[in-house]
């Protein structure tokens, strides 16, 4: 069994104003947190193995879906988006296999 605590993550820096927590992560999937600072986003990409969202703080929008706290976003295998985030935005992530970026 495993136990990460809160003041044990460590962010690293994915692009600007973006920052990534792994929890239990193998070549790009797996568990992790993401941190977006106010106006930062990912950039556009797909999903090959579909990707689970959940989001800890903070609001946004998934392409058009506008997310707040507690909200859970599926997407299926084979689609993309991009996050924009509004405030401050906490999720945790769950990918069976590592994105493509498409930008």
């Amino acid at each position: 069994m495993d136990h990460t605590r809160n003041e044990g993550l460590v962010w690293r820096p994915v692009r600007e104003g973006v920052t990534l927590a792994p929890l239990n992560m193998t070549a790009g999937a797996g568990s992790f947190l993401m941190r977006f600072e106010p106006g930062s986003r990912s950039p556009a990409h797909d999903h090959p193995g579909g990707e689970e969202i959940y989001v800890v703080q903070g609001s946004g929008r998934l392409n058009d879906i506008a997310f707040g706290p507690g909200d859970y976003i599926f997407t299926p295998p084979g689609e993309g988006h991009t996050l924009h985030a509004d405030d401050t935005v906490v999720i945790h992530v769950n990918l069976p296999q590592a994105v493509v970026i498409t930008e």
